[in-house]
């Protein structure tokens, strides 16, 4: 079970990011502004986040967090800000079934990244290459 816990967690994360379009399109058929919309996702992320922290005692190691983790997260966290902001902006002027399969071709830039950046710490092989190019092209596929 433990081997495949990541696969376990991918596809959760995977179901929850496939039916959290359909509620942020609802709220926005009813009036609501993007950016509200975005703050509203983003609070309840932050608060739901506080919670996991908190039941799985990791408080005292945020203490601890180097600086340059700490920097990195920051990082990260800006692009995930523009990224939700784009993605909310998105659904208000597209439809859901357009908007979510091309905001979805994101694994081509991670695989790019990856190569630039992280060569030494992560191994991409012909496998992953593959792999990735078939998930965007089927993505392409439906748009």
């Amino acid at each position: 079970m433990n081997r495949f816990r990541g696969q376990l967690q991918a596809i959760l994360a995977s179901l929850s990011f496939g039916i959290a379009p359909l509620f942020a399109k609802k709220g926005l058929l009813t009036g609501l502004h993007p950016l509200n919309g975005v703050a509203i996702a983003i609070l309840t992320g932050l608060f739901v986040n506080f919670i996991f922290v908190a039941l799985s005692g990791e408080w005292k190691e945020l203490a601890k967090t180097r600086k340059s983790g700490f920097l990195f997260a920051l990082a990260g966290a800006g692009c995930n800000t523009v990224a939700v902001v784009t993605y909310f902006w998105a659904m208000s002027l597209g439809k859901v079934a357009l908007v979510v399969p091309i905001s979805c071709i994101y694994p081509l830039f991670t695989l790019a990244a990856v190569l630039l950046f992280l060569r030494k710490s992560e191994t991409i092989d012909a496998w992953t290459v593959c792999g990735t190019l078939l998930i965007v092209g089927g993505i392409l596929l439906t748009v």
